[in-house]
């Protein structure tokens, strides 16, 4: 024990001060009287009892001394100071990413990054907390800090590695916001060390311990997977795949490419060691379905060696057109081969809602038609109650003509001499901006909200030069391509593992479904279109089912970072690792100055207990 103030011993100098006040108290004076011969006699039969009687009498001036000491001792702040293990946190980080999935032994390396997670949680001291982070493409805590080591080690089991690229550096500074350097927290993490190089992370944070799951290297993967179209041949077509030997010595592999399961390339292909290649192969015919890419060789990392891609070629886009007749718009929408037109005069109220729904674009010239709550739809000089854009006159010749060159709408678009004879005076909602405009109204509005999307031109196409101009075929396919995306050309469907899908529905799905690779069917809410699709995290051919109707998108690893077996920083000694499992000695001080005031005001009490006897 030691005193952390003893200075406020000389308190101790009151207890001369408490006798010096009692010696000084007036005694009474004796007085003899008659009968003082029988108290006499009295006294001496009880001198036995005179020591107690003293005793007590001199009581109070005893518990006075004792409340001095007792006071003194506590402002002199004793500490009772004892050695003890330094046991802050555990904070686990786990590596998840597909690398994680290679060969190691009998089994894989989460194997024993799993075992390495259990000893770590075994070793914990009783009154330690263990937090748990998921180290994958999106790092997440597994559960707040918790006590219990059975369910910690529930937590590890039910972790499982990805397809998906992992981010180490993020996973790192995700579990250091909970580390508390005061109280001794340490965060081990588990991984094999591919991917980004942290080393200079770990230098800065020394309480951050490595457990390196190593193993071998032995890998060729797909690192690159594309199809695309001839620029001036729209019916040749090219497959670009590039493949890289991550070996320390060449190596034979046969590569297979196939659409639909027909083989359209198999050859043995030689590889130099860390040799990388980027092949071009030509391609002519029908283009739908599921290309693939398969690597036939048996390495430590079998997830780079397939690689998908969802092919589509144009399908056909059914337009509604609503016109007494327009000469330019019929002219333009003959000129796309896969757009199947439906011409109709007039409105008719009662079946509008159907008519609509049943085509993808529809296209309203000079009328005005009934509200409307989902659809694509291009208006010329055309209004509706679900559009917040009404017409409050004319203006002739509007001038000083601008637009947003930053709109999807006006990409490539260039309207600095267009001329309008008249266009309509519009009033909009305060958030819509126009696209083109000019210095007295806008002229053109984009408009989207839950499911309904619309293209307004404030005024006809006759009474302006625009169908003159270059501009105007280009805005026209900008503008079906904002309405009706990835329709009008060749497109391949797919994303990396782990990254979202946006998958477009129909302006009438409400409900539609989705299936991993070998997984079951997910149902969804079409609660925005685009509906973004976040369970990426399996390589392979996943497939949408949308109002009975199926199609499909790809995933695939694609990262060289990941298929890079290797280490990319260097793996702590074994002595260190070890140090970071023994919990370091340090001096705790336990003060005392509670107990001493509790017991003083004990002592007060008991004073005052006396002091009414007496």
């Amino acid at each position: 024990m030691q005193f952390l103030n003893p200075g406020m011993l000389l308190t101790l100098g009151l207890i001369p001060v408490l006798i010096l006040i009692h010696t000084l108290k007036p005694k009474p004076k004796q007085v003899e009287v008659t009968n003082l011969f029988l108290w006499q006699e009295i006294l001496r039969e009880r001198s036995s009892h005179l020591t107690f009687e003293r005793l007590k009498k001199n009581l109070p001036l005893l518990i006075q001394i004792l409340i001095v000491i007792l006071a003194s001792l506590a402002l002199a702040k004793p500490a009772w100071i004892s050695t003890r293990s330094k046991t802050g946190n555990m904070i686990i980080v786990i590596d998840t990413s597909a690398s994680m999935k290679a060969k190691f032994g009998s089994g894989t390396r989460f194997d024993i990054a799993r075992t390495k997670a259990f000893e770590l949680i075994e070793q914990r001291e009783p009154d330690q907390q263990i937090l748990i982070v998921d180290a994958v493409h999106r790092p997440t805590v597994q559960a707040g800090l918790i006590d219990d080591s059975n369910l910690a080690k529930r937590l590890v089991s039910k972790l499982k590695p990805s397809d998906a690229y992992g981010d180490l550096e993020q996973a790192l500074y995700l579990a250091l916001s909970f580390v508390d350097p005061a109280k001794g927290d340490y965060l081990y993490l588990i991984t094999d060390g591919t991917g980004a190089d942290i080393s200079t992370l770990l230098k800065d944070h020394p309480k951050i311990r490595p457990l390196i799951v190593s193993g071998e290297n032995h890998n060729i993967g797909i690192t690159q997977f594309e199809f695309r179209q001839e620029v001036d041949r729209h019916d040749h077509y090219e497959l670009m795949l590039e493949i890289k030997n991550f070996n320390p010595s060449p190596i034979e592999c046969p590569i297979h490419l196939s659409i639909d399961n027909t083989i359209i390339f198999s050859k043995l292909i030689a590889f130099e060691a860390h040799e990388k290649k980027l092949m071009i192969f030509p391609y002519t015919g029908l283009i739908s379905g599921i290309a693939r890419a398969d690597l036939e060789i048996d390495d430590d990392f079998s997830i780079d060696n397939h690689a998908y891609l969802s092919l589509n070629a144009s399908k056909d886009i059914w337009v509604l057109l609503v016109s007494k007749g327009n000469y330019f718009l019929e002219k333009l929408l003959e000129a796309y081969p896969n757009f199947k037109v439906n011409l109709v005069k007039k409105i008719v109220p009662s079946s509008w809602s159907a008519q609509t729904l049943r085509h993808d674009i529809v296209i309203v010239d000079r009328m005005n038609f009934p509200k409307t709550d989902k659809g694509n739809f291009l208006l010329i000089d055309s209004y509706s109650p679900s559009i917040p854009i009404i017409k409050t006159g004319d203006i002739r010749f509007p001038t000083n003509l601008d637009w947003n060159r930053k709109s999807a709408l006006m990409t490539n678009v260039d309207v600095g001499t267009l001329i309008i004879e008249q266009a309509a005076q519009l009033e909009t909602a305060k958030h819509l901006q126009p696209v083109l405009e000019s210095t007295q109204t806008g002229l053109i509005y984009a408009y989207e909200k839950a499911g309904l999307r619309a293209v307004l031109m404030g005024f006809d196409l006759s009474q302006s030069d625009l169908p003159l101009k270059v501009a105007f075929p280009v805005m026209m396919s900008n503008i079906i391509n904002w309405l009706n995306p990835h329709r009008l050309e060749f497109s391949t469907f797919h994303t990396r593992a782990g990254e979202p899908f946006e998958i477009y529905l129909k302006p009438q799905t409400i409900t539609f479904y989705t299936r991993a690779p070998h997984e079951k069917w997910e149902r969804h809410r079409a609660s925005a279109n685009p509906f973004r699709y976040t369970h990426t995290q399996k390589v392979g051919v996943y497939t949408i089912s949308e109002n009975d109707k199926q199609r499909y998108f790809t995933v695939n690893l694609v990262d060289e970072n990941e298929s890079d077996l290797a280490a990319t920083f260097i793996e702590p000694s074994d002595e260190k690792t070890d140090s970071a499992l023994v919990a370091e000695e340090i001096s705790v001080q336990q003060p005392l100055w509670m107990f001493l005031i509790l017991m003083g005001l004990g002592m007060l009490l008991l004073e005052w207990y006396f002091w009414l006897k007496i």
